[in-house]
């Protein structure tokens, strides 16, 4: 970070350098965020889906229930989890979120949760197939948006580097 930057306290949306991550709203680790909102729903779902096939009963409570709990679990609890017992046992590297950060990623779980949900409704309600093609559109969105995960962690690393040597 330059000094003009750090005399203005500017604070990009998109962080692309080590800098801005866990402060911009956006950097590679939104996209982790995405991931815990379909892999947190896919989980929570179980609820509703193993008691159906497996014991021929309702599930234990709607679907609607399945988007609240990985809000909850995978957002909130998942956030404040992240910047107090995590960061005070070291086991993260970087600082404690900025509240913007934390706020976009609370948003990006319940989007991508509610992407879920709009899946669940289409596959299962409108087209009337089978309960397995929820979680194989699942699965393949999860590692769709790990890859990206993946890609933008090698980006930020790549300007990160690119900075520092700038900066010498």
């Amino acid at each position: 970070m330059n000094e003009q930057e750090q005399s203005n306290k500017y604070i990009p949306f998109v962080g692309l350098v080590d800098d801005y991550v866990g402060r911009s709203a956006w950097d590679f680790y939104s996209w982790g965020h995405m991931d815990m909102g379909i892999g947190g729903f896919l989980i929570f779902s179980l609820f509703i889906t193993i008691p159906e096939i497996f014991m021929s009963i309702p599930g234990l409570f709607p679907w609607w229930f399945v988007w609240l709990l990985t809000i909850l679990f995978g957002g909130f609890l998942w956030e404040i989890l992240e910047n107090s017992l995590i960061y005070y046992l070291g086991w993260r590297n970087r600082g404690i979120d900025s509240l913007i950060n934390s706020i976009w990623d609370i948003i990006f779980v319940t989007v991508s949760s509610a992407v879920m949900l709009l899946f669940q409704f289409i596959i299962m309600d409108v087209l009337a197939y089978r309960t397995r093609w929820i979680y194989i559109v699942g699965i393949i969105s999860f590692l769709i948006i790990l890859i990206i995960y993946l890609i933008g962690f090698y980006i930020t690393n790549q300007n990160s580097k690119e900075a520092r040597e700038a900066r010498k």
